[in-house]
């Protein structure tokens, strides 16, 4: 498919001929989606620990990188920008799985460093995408005094 244009410039955000966007192209999603991959791997051993947070840490990697493929087809900036905000907020909620899992004993030392790692790079890249839509029209001008 040929590209009639260039969109936003931030993580190689493409868009078609037809006006969709390629959400494989952004750097966002392909990091996202890589630890997606790696989450899948580790909540399957700590499903036979404990089935919840293996379940719950499989939900928040799933939404981070479906919400980029999902904004990405939106027609709006706004819409695009509130599916990144999503994103930001899932990997948020696996960092803090990660977290409680290490803890507890339920995933090895080296599982955590490699997801906390590919998570690192997924908010790097959620953030630099979630700028190059713009300010948040809601959070106003100014911060609050």
């Amino acid at each position: 498919m040929r590209l009639a244009e260039y969109g936003w410039r931030c993580c190689a955000r493409l868009v078609t001929s037809s006006g969709m966007s390629s959400y494989q192209d952004l750097d966002a999603f392909k990091a996202c989606h890589q630890l997606t991959l790696a989450v899948h791997r580790v909540s399957e051993k700590l499903a036979e620990r404990d089935a919840e947070l293996a379940g719950q840490l499989w939900a928040a990697a799933l939404i981070a990188s479906s919400r980029v493929a999902r904004g990405a087809g939106f027609r709006h900036r706004r819409m695009f920008a509130a599916c990144v905000d999503r994103t930001l907020s899932a990997l948020s909620e696996i960092s803090y799985h990660l977290e409680i899992a290490r803890t507890m004993g339920l995933i090895s030392k080296a599982d955590h460093r490699e997801l906390e790692s590919l998570g690192g790079r997924a908010l790097f890249y959620a953030m630099k995408l979630a700028m190059s839509l713009g300010p948040d029209p809601a959070a106003g001008s100014a911060p609050p005094s």
